[in-house]
This record gives structure tokens, sequence and C-alpha cells, in this order.
């Protein structure tokens, strides 16, 4: 998707593109007509790579390159195999072992290996490409759209935008008409759940079957873009894909209370038409924005959706590369269309992704403070009323002061002590002691227990399991007063 156009506007269009691509799937690669006339050059990406990682790249790819053979990167593509002639070479689709493996008779080296043939049309494609110089292309994500030529049509009449056109050139390439246009309750019906996820109410119907004027399918588009639940409807697909839920998942998939703010802020930059560089941008890297606002804090929590495990015994560090691990798959797979997870154990097996660039990309997220403790800290409080963020933020600003002249102070205490270490070689611990200061922790949790917000059933059962271990802590604290503590030595 291009920088700069409104993020709202481009997703109805891709949600377009979409309805329009799957409904003339049974007619053809609808992309090959839209972008590359028939004596056009071949695109790897469109038109070869299918070919490729559909037949071949199983054996021939980056998990497995079976007789030196890969089709991954150009470089390998261009080597030689072990029949010793080189797979493709650029120009010369007759010289290339790979044309020789498609074409040959006899079954043992006819590629696929133990295969049905490729069809001719494939065979002839990839003879075309390889005759124009064997061209590789960057992944589809990383080549930003070119503007292409609007098609000539027989029914121009038809079409009421640019994009019409195209839709139109294939149906007639097809020899078919278009269908006839819907009724306008049904036209009302369609609009409604694709923007709102809820149908038109029986007064909107009435009214817009009462409004003769000729914009009056327009006035209804902006009606439902100017309503919440658009929003809602479309804040829904991206919560998805952000991995947006309200617990933290794994075994007990605890509640994780405070995370809704991000939810409303996405729904909010739906609604408020926020563009998409900015949406992405401010979820990615908000807080390092030049004077980034309270909201854009909360719009970088996209990358504290990752699972939480609360589970006794489970090692942080390990869950917090967990969670480092799932931060970059996602980024990636969100915003460039790439599986870069593939690459944490081996070689992609589609797609052109070397191990040191997953591994680079791991090293960028692994800078995070999290270590999947209970409290998913570090957290930032955020008011329930909108009208009190400005308070908030100034809040927060006033303690990033305070605790940054903390640190600064205590770093100075420390140039300027001279430390002299104190010999310690013997100590004592009463199981007494330990007891209390336990009890002490549980006791301090059972007054906070109210601010989790549990369930009912749930908040009495914790109450009472905390109970329950502060008498028996007391009890046995009590009995062991009189215990003579354990003495032992220390030694270096």
């Amino acid at each position: 998707m291009a920088i700069g156009p409104s993020f709202r506007r481009a997703v109805i269009a891709v949600g377009a593109i979409g309805i329009i691509a799957g409904g003339l799937a049974a007619c053809g690669t609808f992309t090959s007509f839209l972008f590359r006339g028939s004596r056009q050059p071949v695109s790897f990406s469109r038109e070869v790579q299918p070919i490729l990682n559909q037949n071949c790249v199983s054996c021939h790819g980056g998990v497995r390159q079976k007789n030196g053979v890969s089709f991954i990167f150009r470089e390998e593509a261009l080597g030689v195999g072990k029949s010793g002639r080189p797979t493709i070479v650029p120009g010369n689709p007759d010289g290339s072992e790979l044309i020789a493996r498609l074409t040959s008779k006899d079954s043992e080296a006819r590629m696929p290996y133990h295969g049905p043939p490729l069809p001719p049309q494939q065979i002839e494609l990839l003879r075309r490409w390889i005759k124009e110089g064997a061209k590789w292309e960057d992944h589809w994500s990383f080549v930003a759209p070119q503007p292409r030529p609007i098609p000539e049509v027989k029914q121009a009449g038809w079409a009421r935008e640019p994009f019409d056109r195209f839709i139109l050139a294939r149906l007639e390439k097809e020899k078919l008409t278009p269908s006839p246009e819907a009724d306008k309750a049904s036209l009302l019906r369609r609009v409604s759940l694709d923007l709102t996820g809820l149908p038109p109410t029986t007064e909107e119907q009435a009214a817009y079957l009462a409004d003769s004027s000729s914009n009056a399918y327009e006035k209804q588009v902006d009606r439902l873009l100017a309503s919440p639940h658009y929003g809602e409807r479309w804040a829904a697909l991206w919560l998805d894909l952000a991995r947006y839920a309200d617990s933290k998942g794994y075994e007990a998939d605890r509640a994780r209370p405070g995370v809704w703010p991000y939810r409303d802020w996405v729904i909010d930059a739906f609604n408020r038409n926020l563009p998409y560089d900015q949406f992405v941008i401010k979820q990615l890297a908000g807080d390092l924005l030049p004077n980034p606002t309270f909201e854009d804090e909360i719009a970088t929590s996209f990358h504290r959706q990752t699972p939480n495990n609360d589970e006794g015994g489970t090692d942080d560090e390990e869950f917090r590369l967990v969670e480092v691990m799932d931060r970059s798959a996602t980024t990636w797979s969100v915003l460039n269309g790439l599986t870069m997870n593939c690459v944490q154990c081996h070689s992609h097996p589609y797609d052109p992704i070397r191990h040191a660039e997953y591994y680079r990309s791991l090293a960028f997220f692994n800078t995070s403070v999290d270590a999947d403790l209970e409290d998913d800290s570090p957290v930032m409080l955020v008011p329930k009323e909108k009208s009190k963020y400005p308070d908030a933020a100034l809040l927060e600003q006033n303690i990033a002061k305070i605790t940054r002249s903390v640190v600064d102070l205590g770093r100075q205490t420390e140039e300027q002590t001279s430390w002299t270490p104190l010999p310690i070689t013997a100590a004592s611990a009463s199981q007494s002691l330990a007891l209390q200061f336990q009890t002490t922790l549980l006791e301090r949790e059972l007054t906070h227990l109210a601010d989790k917000k549990l369930p009912v059933k749930k908040f009495e059962a914790e109450r009472k399991d905390l109970l329950k271990q502060i008498a028996e802590n007391k009890q046995i604290a009590t009995s062991k007063v009189a215990s003579t503590p354990v003495a032992f030595q220390i030694s270096d």
C-alpha cells in the first residue's frame, strides 16, 4: 500500500480488489491481464516464481537442495548442479538444464521427478523468461506500485470509475457481460455489512429507498464511514493481525485487564481516518517520535500483545525471547507478507531470506526490558476517561524525570564513593523469620486482590487460598520461634 493515502480509503480499495479478483479467479490469472500484455516481459514474481514454488522448491529450495540445485536465490539457480550443466543460462533456454529436464522423454530424468509433467504453456513461459535474461525480482512487498495504463473497452459508458475498465476489459475478453445492477435494498445491505458489519435498520433502508437523488448511494457510504461502528468493524481485522486478546494465553490464559486502551486506539485510528504510514509508525515506534503524545505511547502496545506464561517453574528469560521472536515474526508477516519465522530453524523454503537476515531482525527487537513477569511489567497506567489523558501524560513525564534523576544521582554517588568490601564469614537462617516475611507478602497481595477485578467466583477462590496460606504460615512461624537458627559458614 502506498504511503500517504488515508488508511480508510486504502482498506476499502483492498476489499474491493479482493472481491473482484475472487470473482474472476475462474477466468484465469487476473493480475497477468491487469498488469501485463501478451508480449510484455515475463514477470518473475507473478508468473515464474509460482511455477517454481509449486513444482520445484520442495526438492530444490531453501530446505533441500537436491543434486546441488536451488531456485531460491538467482546466483544458486544460475549455478551448476550434479549433472555438470548450468541449471539456467540467461538468454539461452536450450542451454539450460532446467528446460532439458522439463522436456525430457526419459521418466527418470524428467522433472518434476516421478510427478506429472508441467503443462506446455508453463514450459513455454519458462523458456521465454530465460530467453529474456532470467531476471529475478524482489519480493512483491518490497516493490512500489506503479501506475498502469487504463485499458480500452467497448462499453465505455458502463464504467463509472477507472478501475471499472479493468473489470470490463476482462469480461469482454472472456465474452461475458456485466451482471445487472442490484436493487437499492440489496446495495444498501451489502455496503452496510461491508463497512460496519451490521445490516441497515428499517429506518435507514426506508430513507435510502425514498432518496431519488443522483448521489443517494454516495450519501449512504459517507454516513456509514462516519459511524463509530465502521472503526469497530475494520479494527477487528487489524487486531487479529496484532494478536490482540484480553488474556495472556498459555495454560491458564489469565486475564490481561489493562490492554483495552490499545484496542480503543486502533478503533479510533480507523474512525479518524489516520493515514496508513502514521498508523504503522506509531505502533512500531510511537514512543520514539519527537514529542510523543500519550496516545502515541499507547499505540506501541502493538508489540506488547505477545502471550505471557505465568505457569510456575517457567524460565522468564526463555519466554522473553519467545516474545522477541514473536515480535519479529509479526512485523514481517503483517507488514510485508513474509513468514520470516521459518528462517529461525532453517532456510526459508520459498522466500529469499537468509539466516543472517533473520537474526539481524531478531537482534533489533532483542532490546526489550519485559521478562514474562506476572504483572506484565513494564506497564503504563491509562485513565478510563480520555479527557484525563493530558494529566496522565504529564504525570508520566514527571515520573520519567524523577526516575532519570535518581539513576543519574546513583551513578554520581557510585563514581564518588570508595567501596570497602566487608568480609562475611558466617551467617544463620531462621525459618520463623522467613515465614514472617513471606506472610507479609501474602497479606499485601490479599490487600490488593480487589484491584485485579476478578470474576466473583475466582476472587473468592483466590481470597480463600490466600487466607489459608497466611494462617498456615503464622502457625508454623509461631511454633518455630524458639528454634535455634541454622548457622553456616561462607567461603569465597
